[in-house]
């Protein structure tokens, strides 16, 4: 009956997991802590009440084995006192057979003396305990598969491929990271992109966001033109990046370092410098110095001037 249900809660938990490992994944990238997310979603309360049930089944049947052993002792032994017989109980067999061993009386440990004597410590000789006779058999029996295995079929990796393939699966998990944005960007780190996928996501939070004081077509309202060439801080990926992280309070804008990810300030503050060079529909008088942004082929271009030549070997 317990299995039963057991097995009948893990076919209800499958679907379960998945959709909480896809929430982990989303919790992970907006840095929600674990129990918080559980308790906000109906995926995760449902989890931990599964959880709860699971784990009081399992209590309670380890309760269950322990009576049903108790009450067997006492049934067996209360058989063995009236037939004169000395029994033990089934902990105390289970340590005799893969513990300790069966020791013999005293009266009949004399033909076990040695005659080695050290100091009036005399040796006897008792046979290895079991749990290590049977650790040593499975040494010779892993060698029987491991060996052949190893060094004679390549079905286990030698290290250095191990390593190899390690440095490799590390590579791949750290894109996968980098793409979904669970990497940690700071204002040193961020990157100037203009790929579509980055543009759409930096609208879409621009929109949400900062267009209430920008305007949707970064033309200015209670914030300063995002589409002319004059700059109160920063006209560069940093300079933009630290600048919505960090806010300016002084001029009422906060920081959007506690509601953004570092990603989505990365996105946001590409798409802010997009909008440099477009023609808003009311534009807001300049404010701040004139800097003009630097384009990234201008940039490619002086970087690509400043190598030094190399010379060619004959």
């Amino acid at each position: 009956m317990i299995w039963s249900s057991l097995f009948l809660l893990g076919l209800a938990v499958t679907p379960v997991f998945a959709q909480v490992e896809e929430t982990v994944e989303e919790m992970e990238i907006e840095k929600v802590s674990m129990w918080e997310q559980l308790m906000q979603s109906e995926q995760g309360r449902l989890l931990l009440l599964i959880g709860g049930l699971l784990l009081v089944l399992i209590v309670l049947m380890v309760i269950l084995a322990v009576l049903m052993l108790k009450t067997a002792d006492l049934i067996l032994n209360k058989k063995a006192a009236e037939k004169g017989e000395e029994r033990l109980s089934f902990f105390k067999q289970f340590k005799q057979k893969w513990i300790t061993g069966k020791f013999k009386p005293v009266d009949k440990q004399g033909d076990m003396m040695l005659d080695h004597n050290y100091d009036g410590i005399q040796e006897m000789d008792y046979s290895m305990p079991p749990w290590l006779r049977y650790v040593f058999i499975g040494t010779f029996l892993f060698a029987v598969f491991y060996v052949p295995a190893f060094l004679i079929f390549d079905i286990i990796p030698d290290q250095q491929t191990e390593y190899q393939a390690s440095i490799e699966e590390a590579a791949l998990r750290a894109e996968a990271r980098a793409k979904a944005g669970m990497v940690q960007i700071t204002a040193e780190t961020a990157e100037l992109q203009t790929d579509e996928e980055v543009m759409k996501a930096g609208q879409v939070l621009y929109k949400k966001n900062c267009a209430v004081c920008h305007a949707d077509d970064g033309g200015g309202g209670v914030g300063p033109n995002l589409t002319d060439d004059y700059w109160i801080h920063g006209n560069d990926i940093k300079g933009v990046f630290t600048t919505v992280s960090e806010g300016v309070p002084a001029k009422g804008m906060i920081p959007w370092k506690g509601n953004l990810s570092p990603k989505q300030i990365q996105d946001v503050s590409n798409y802010v410098l997009s909008l440099v060079g477009t023609t808003p529909a009311s534009p807001k008088e300049p404010q701040g110095e004139i800097k003009k942004q630097e384009k990234a082929e201008e940039r490619i271009e002086e970087n690509v001037d400043e190598l030094p030549e190399v010379e060619e070997v004959e």
